[in-house]
């Protein structure tokens, strides 16, 4: 049922919708994730009686609040409209603001982070559901976010499913490369190697484009580490939850490819393919977007 509701609210989507329709009924909802509290939203079917099922949206990277919208300026306002549309298929949904969004209140050491920190909030929210009575979760990441939820669901209970949408197949270093190589010439790309290797061994990276400069932040150096040394598939194969695999046919920044590795990995798992969505999901007509 999962599998054919994303099938149906993957592609009609092309603007970003910012009011919910009337089949959802939203709600705020507060995480305590450690010394964390992250802001929520609760979206659910208005004609639900009793229990239903519960997709937990667990954002991909960057400074992402829980709609699905960035900091940067960037606002598909994806994960959203993602609940908006479950919610009409009978299915309920959490999503939350990332630590250290304005949503979240709690100090904590960005210096230090990685991929587990962030995973311990997903497990959280998790727990928090089911101590809240709410049908046991099925874990939905979006990019970045399909890792952590492949993590978080190690545990197993009160993690039902793992739901993996546009997720990386393969190292972080590698994805990368591959979307800079999109974009830069040979000598860039160059530079950029000799700097990247610097970076994970904790020396000053030197001869940095400028044009590349955020992606060697100092702060961000431990949760970089993680994300690099990060083995989607040996994280997959692990996971003893049913898994759902779905990739975007025209997503610029993780392929088909990354998505066939992923199942490659979990034979039993499903995969779906949308072929006209991009990384969000959206429906386009050529592959230029993202």
């Amino acid at each position: 049922m999962i599998a054919l509701s994303l099938a149906l609210i993957a592609l009609p989507l092309q603007t970003a919708d910012t009011t919910a329709p009337s089949a959802a009924v939203e709600s705020p909802y507060t995480i305590r994730s450690g010394a964390l509290e992250l802001g929520g939203t609760v979206t659910v079917p208005r004609d639900a009686t009793g229990r239903v099922p519960v997709v937990l949206i667990i954002a991909g990277s960057g400074p992402t609040d829980r709609n699905g919208n960035s900091l940067m300026g960037i606002r598909p306002n994806s994960y959203a409209q993602l609940a908006w549309r479950l919610a009409e298929h009978g299915i309920a949904s959490l999503r939350y603001d990332k630590r250290g969004m304005p949503g979240t209140n709690g100090t904590f050491d960005m210096s230090k982070m990685t991929l587990d920190d962030f995973a311990a909030d997903a497990r959280a929210a998790a727990e928090s559901l089911a101590r809240d009575t709410w049908f046991p979760a099925s874990f939905l990441g979006y990019s970045e976010g399909s890792s952590l939820a492949l993590i978080a669901a190690r545990a197993g209970p009160p993690v039902t499913a793992v739901i993996s949408v546009t997720g990386l197949g393969r190292p972080l270093s590698v994805v990368m490369r591959e979307q800079l190589a999109r974009q830069f010439d040979s000598a860039t790309l160059l530079r950029y190697d000799t700097a990247m290797a610097q970076y994970l061994r904790g020396e000053p990276p030197k001869d940095v484009p400028p044009q590349l400069g955020p992606l060697f932040v100092p702060i961000n150096l431990s949760f970089m580490r993680s994300l690099s040394s990060f083995d989607p598939p040996a994280a997959i194969r692990v996971v003893r939850q049913p898994v759902l695999i779905v990739q975007g046919g025209r997503d610029l920044q993780v392929t088909v490819a990354d998505a066939e590795r992923l199942h490659a990995a979990k034979p039993d798992a499903q995969l779906l393919i949308v072929p006209l969505a991009n990384h969000v999901l959206k429906r386009t007509r050529s592959r230029i977007g993202y």
